[in-house]
């Protein structure tokens, strides 16, 4: 659906459990034809653009995590990760889906993409410097994706910051929303160098973006949906909230770029 001259990135905000609605607008996307060249994801962006892309999960296979996910298991992985070693099997299997889902992400690099995307970028936040960390393909500054993607969306006072070597230097990385939440700049920064942008915005407050003809703005409406806590069937509700944030104008416009 794109051109040699457009080159789309779609950027997923930070949200907590808000952004399972970032699943319905990358169903949507991916179901119009729409070809997302680069993905950059912070904190729940950074953890479904990292299993989408670098991973290689499909939407369906994301849709069936998202069904049975409890914010009570966030929580026992916050646990998990905390006690001794030999404590981590006793603990694990009220983590529900996280531990083994983490296993795949182990193997994951920023170099070897799925789904059609050619580069993905993940923001952290360094604590020892007060300061974002724009990790990137092509310019990862020695990162793993699997330590970028779990610090990202390490959520402050429930995960400790972790060492973090970068550029030779090891410093204490935590949730990338501490100090950019939805991240659109670094999208159409070298090496990632998109183009036109499609920002999905699952935050529970933060000023909307003023839209442009190379910007496009989504805000799925998540009314019962909160960053830590989820009635029953609401996550699911959030990712139909997403797939709706994607209207036939939106599709419209996209469609614009690549004419």
């Amino acid at each position: 659906m794109t051109d040699e001259c457009s080159r789309i990135g779609l950027v997923l905000s930070a949200g907590g459990l808000r952004g399972a609605a970032h699943l319905g607008v990358v169903r949507r996307l991916a179901a119009e034809g729409v070809s997302v060249d680069v993905m950059v994801g912070v904190s729940a962006g950074a953890v479904i653009a990292g299993y989408y892309a670098a991973v290689g999960l499909t939407v369906d296979e994301m849709l069936a995590d998202a069904a049975v996910f409890k914010g009570r298991h966030l929580v026992a992985h916050s646990f998990a990760v905390r006690v001794p070693a030999w404590c981590r099997p006793l603990v694990d299997p009220f983590a529900g889906i996280i531990p083994s889902r983490l296993g795949q992400l182990e193997a994951s690099r920023f170099d070897r993409l799925h789904h059609g995307v050619s580069a993905i970028g993940v923001v952290c936040h360094d604590l020892t410097h007060d300061r974002p960390r724009y990790l990137a393909t092509g310019d990862d500054g020695g990162v793993r994706l699997y330590d970028a993607v779990a610090t990202s969306a390490a959520v402050p006072d429930m995960f400790a910051a972790q060492p973090i070597r970068y550029r030779g230097e090891v410093s204490e990385f935590t949730d990338g929303g501490v100090s950019d939440s939805l991240p659109v700049g670094f999208a159409t920064m070298p090496p990632l160098a998109a183009t036109h942008l499609i920002a999905s915005d699952c935050r529970s407050r933060g000023a909307p973006l003023a839209e442009t003809d190379r910007l496009i703005y989504l805000r799925p409406h998540l009314d019962d949906t909160t960053t830590l806590k989820a009635p029953k069937a609401s996550l699911l509700k959030a990712v139909a909230a997403g797939e709706a944030a994607v209207t036939e104008d939106v599709l419209a416009r996209i469609a614009r770029w690549c004419t």
